[in-house]
């Protein structure tokens, strides 16, 4: 019998979708670390992986505000990017005069 599911959502051992260009497999990735290492071992004149990254961490990352923030996001990880929502429901008539004419003056006041 057919599985009538449609589109059941995904899982970890689905296959990736042929039309979907921005995923990397496995090899295409350890393939562009590749390059991307043999030309820093090049840029920097040197013959060890770990000597070349390092340079490019100390001599390229760190000399500007956004490569520092890369560093930093990545030893510390990422601060959580969070909205704290306050929503007060207070009906009119729960209200008297006073309360009222002090939200509207600092309403008033801040816009």
């Amino acid at each position: 019998m057919a599985d009538k599911r449609k589109q059941n959502g995904g899982h970890s051992t689905k296959p990736r979708d042929a039309s979907d260009k921005r995923l990397l497999t496995k090899a295409e990735s350890e393939k562009a670390n590749e390059i991307f290492i043999k030309a820093l071992k090049e840029i920097f004149s040197v013959d060890n992986d770990e000597v070349a990254k390092v340079r490019f961490i100390k001599e390229t990352l760190l000399e500007s505000q956004r490569g520092q923030l890369f560093v930093a996001e990545h030893i510390f990880g990422k601060a959580p990017q969070e909205i704290n929502q306050l929503n007060y429901n207070v009906d009119e008539k729960d209200l008297d005069e006073a309360e009222i004419k002090r939200i509207r003056d600092a309403i008033e006041s801040k816009f």
